[in-house]
């Protein structure tokens, strides 16, 4: 099998010589650890980041080998056969990309993990891979970390290369004046950034496109997501994709995310239970977030908060619509939802409620326009508005949330 190692010597080569090494994202992993799953959205940078960690860590391929597991050759093989032959005659670590693409990747990662116990394994996915629930009981091997997509500081640090520290959210809360000033003096065209980062700056691969050229990406990963990564993580028919398409066209197009799962239902003509379990799926391939009430099941999704993973999205399954002030209320969610790390919840009284460490926060979201009245009598109310510059009390400009990592 050594000419199939030697193939994947110079696929890495040619890949490591491409990476970028300027910018780095803001994932701070413990490579020490033996086993590291590395999970997120599709084109969020993750083969990168691996990559540049095999650049600045190894000296060559024959230390540390990257190879994908949809490879055709990979996908001959095995995992098991390439990382046993590859430990037993070279490096130390093995990096395995798309590693879902192969239907017992697991079995073969716990054979390897316990075959060469002075070995590392990387392995790289959809951040939805039941890695938890998986048998051979890997989670409590692996150190599981997830990438999320630029946030609005990594966006302008990488095209425009202004540099700010990460702001956590108890910080913004209390000082989101100040803050604002300091943005503002460093980068006075901080609303014509946000509306750019909303438009194109989620995904790091920006920079390789034009706007339509970006969009047109983002229409073949959500492809590739439908009918590869979907039915990895569950058998589906395939005529189901189109359903899936319709599904994510119907979310696009809806102005108010709450859902209401009768009319959900008909208008695409399939069951609760089916509309239930393809919802899952979709946000268990990093398609949409799920925002339920407090108090909801799981099964539950009867007045649950539904949009699509991030503003990008929207634009590209249908950029007209949500370019004028009336339609922006669901890019504005998704925005928010979309640079979050705490607990949240659908609220019945605001928009959402927040879990912080010690409190929790009621949140509303709109425009320049959208009063404080539905927040008055909360004593931990907040609003976040779009296109301001600098807030005041409890009033708090949106742009600030991408800001926390």
């Amino acid at each position: 099998m050594s000419s199939i190692l030697n193939e994947f010597f110079a696929i890495q080569n040619k890949l490591s010589a491409l990476t970028p090494t300027r910018f780095k994202r803001y994932l701070q992993i413990d490579w020490n650890k033996r086993l590291i799953a590395l999970v997120g959205a599709r084109g969020t940078g993750k083969t990168t980041l691996v990559l540049q960690h095999y650049l600045k860590n190894y000296k060559s391929a024959v230390e540390c080998l990257y190879f994908s597991a949809d490879n055709p050759l990979a996908a001959k093989t095995g995992i098991y056969e390439i990382g046993k032959e590859y430990f037993t005659y070279f490096g130390s670590t093995i990096i395995v990309d798309e590693v879902h693409k192969q239907g017992n990747w697991a079995f073969d990662v716990k054979a390897l993990y316990d075959a060469f116990p002075d070995k590392k394994i990387i392995i790289l996915g959809s951040s939805k891979l039941n890695i938890i629930n998986q048998k051979n009981d890997l989670s409590r091997r692996a150190l599981i970390y997830n990438l999320k997509g630029m946030s609005l500081r990594e966006f302008i640090e990488f095209k425009y290369g202004v540099k700010f520290r990460a702001f956590p959210l108890e910080e913004i809360l209390t000082d989101h004046i100040e803050i604002s000033v300091q943005i503002q003096r460093e980068l006075p065209e901080i609303r014509k950034v946000f509306f750019e980062y909303k438009q194109y700056g989620f995904y790091p691969f920006f920079r390789q496109y034009s706007k339509d050229e970006y969009q047109s990406v983002l229409h073949n990963i959500i492809d590739k997501i439908v009918y590869e990564d979907v039915p990895s993580l569950k058998n589906v028919k395939s005529s189901s994709s189109i359903t899936f398409k319709k599904l994510i066209a119907y979310l696009a197009m809806s102005k108010i995310p709450t859902v209401v799962v009768s009319s959900m239902c008909n208008e695409l003509d399939i069951t609760k239970e089916t509309l239930y379990e393809y919802l899952d799926l979709l946000n268990r391939a990093d398609v949409i977030n799920i925002i339920r009430r407090k108090k909801a099941t799981i099964r539950s999704l009867q007045g649950s908060r539904i949009m699509l993973l991030n503003p990008n999205l929207y634009y590209a399954v249908s950029g007209e619509m949500w370019t004028h002030e009336t339609d922006q209320g669901n890019i504005r969610e998704s925005f928010f939802v979309s640079q979050l790390d705490n607990v949240i919840y659908a609220s019945e009284n605001v928009d959402y409620s927040v879990q912080l460490q010690n409190r929790e926060i009621e949140v509303e979201i709109g425009g320049k326009s959208k009063s404080r009245k539905q927040i008055k009598s909360i004593k931990n109310g907040f609003v976040f508005k779009d296109d301001i510059e600098i807030g005041y009390e409890n009033v708090i400009p949106l742009y600030l949330v991408g800001f926390l990592y």
